[in-house]
């Protein structure tokens, strides 16, 4: 009987990544793979990057150094290079790091275990081919990282034209899966016991296919029967209609939660960016959607720093803030990045100034999440539990919020009420007033 083979995924960037390194991991075991717990233990070692950010794309190296001593000591394992990166540097990267075996671009992650399979002589097995379908992988091959909620592509590419932006290049133009295939493989996450969705795109909200548009999407696996509660992210607020908004009225499990990044509070630096909306038209979304549903809890991106950006145009930023009242923020200091627009800008904020100026946005963030927290003490929250660690779980409200309480393990994947007791700037502590038992959520999801 031929030794076990072993394989360890180190995953960067957004939830996109995730569930492209979950492709990479099913389809690895069923070429006859077993997770391994660290580098270390693995005979076949993936890196599966990011390149939005610089930080993001330096992280690979830094990782493929340490990969480096461990090939020194272990000749025979193999690394494999995925992902954005890859994807934009290309071949590039084996000049800083020849040791890759593998490098494959973000639509061939289906090649990967063929790829690792044949033998290297020295050179590295690559595929950055874009012409390939990214669709192809078997839902069934998915290894969900949680048992809880689990990923669904609905589209992958971008066709929007953000001057500081990679994803078009790493990505390629918006592709829509059929939403055959989408309500599919949630109904067979549901089956499975899965209890949340959440669709994926990187703007998924521009979901269109054979005359569906994202709003008839939802509706469509909002039906799933069984389906507990169902999420998408990211969506662009030049995408958002008021179909959209409607679906967030309507569809009681679609969870009332947006991440819609606006990433400037500037009229001038959106145009310099080339975002295609304004702050009013940003406004104007904010509202439509919100006054579809009062309660919506809205998220969102910020980039400071950009270039040319004034201290006057970043109080702007700190005034939508206010104005928006988000319940989440990702600040963010501007990187420049190979192939966008803005590389013919001069970057002349000065680091420290980024820095500062994300400082402030994540400072006042934190207070106003902190007061919005707090004013939940009292509350009775549901929430889906995720995660266990000893007799502490926890989990997420259908507002997207964390709340901590204590409770047995066998409560992971159902809906618990909770009674808040304490709200900190990024999380809520509780009491469960009542456990959902399994013929209750049996009940609920049937109903």
């Amino acid at each position: 009987m031929p030794p076990t083979r072993r394989y360890f995924i180190e995953t960067f960037g957004c939830q996109m990544n995730v569930n492209d390194s979950e492709k990479v991991a099913g389809l690895l075991q069923a070429d006859g793979y077993e997770p391994a717990a660290a580098q270390e233990e693995a005979d076949f070692v993936f890196i599966n990057t990011c390149a939005v950010r610089e930080k993001a794309a330096e992280k690979l190296f830094s990782s493929l150094g340490r990969l480096k001593q461990l090939k020194a000591v272990k000749p025979e394992l193999k690394v494999g290079v995925g992902g954005c990166v890859a994807q934009l540097q290309g071949t590039s990267i084996l000049e800083r790091a020849p040791h890759v075996d593998v490098l494959v671009g973000t639509h061939n992650i289906a090649r990967v275990p063929d790829l690792a399979r044949e033998p290297t002589y020295g050179e590295t097995r690559v595929d950055l081919d874009r012409r390939a379908d990214t669709f192809t992988i078997p839902d069934e091959a998915v290894a969900h990282t949680s048992s809880v909620r689990a990923y669904v592509t609905a589209i992958e590419g971008c066709n929007h034209v953000c001057s500081f932006c990679v994803v078009p290049r790493t990505r390629g133009p918006e592709v829509c899966r059929a939403p055959e295939a989408i309500v599919a493989e949630v109904e067979s996450l549901v089956a499975r016991g899965f209890a949340e969705v959440m669709l994926l795109g990187q703007t998924v909200n521009a979901y269109q296919h054979s005359g569906l548009d994202f709003a008839a999407l939802l509706a469509r696996v909002h039906a799933v029967r069984g389906l507990e509660r169902l999420r998408f992210t990211t969506s662009h607020p030049s995408e958002v209609t008021p179909g959209m908004a409607a679906s967030f009225r309507d569809l009681d499990r679609l969870c009332p939660y947006l991440h819609l990044p606006v990433q400037s509070g500037s009229d001038r630096v959106l145009d310099a960016m080339r975002r295609g909306y304004t702050r009013g038209l940003y406004l104007e979304k904010i509202a439509m959607l919100r006054a579809a549903r009062p309660d919506l809890a809205i998220s969102s991106d910020i980039i400071t720093g950009y270039p040319g950006e004034t201290e006057a145009e970043f109080e702007e930023t700190v005034s939508l803030v206010d104005e928006v009242g988000f319940d989440g923020l990702f600040v963010f200091t501007y990187s420049p990045r190979p192939g966008t627009t803005a590389l013919r800008e001069r970057d002349d904020v000065p680091e420290a100034e980024k820095k500062r100026r994300l400082h402030v946005l994540n400072n006042r963030q934190q207070r106003a999440q902190r007061v919005r927290n707090e004013g939940l003490v009292g509350t009775t929250q549901r929430v889906l539990v995720d995660h266990v660690d000893g007799p502490r779980l926890s989990g997420r409200t259908p507002h997207f919020r964390i709340v901590h309480f204590d409770g047995p393990e066998d409560w992971k994947g159902r809906v618990v009420d909770v009674e808040i007791t304490h709200g900190g700037p990024n999380s809520l502590v509780g009491h469960a007033v009542q456990s959902v038992s399994e013929n209750d959520r049996v009940g609920i999801l049937l109903s």
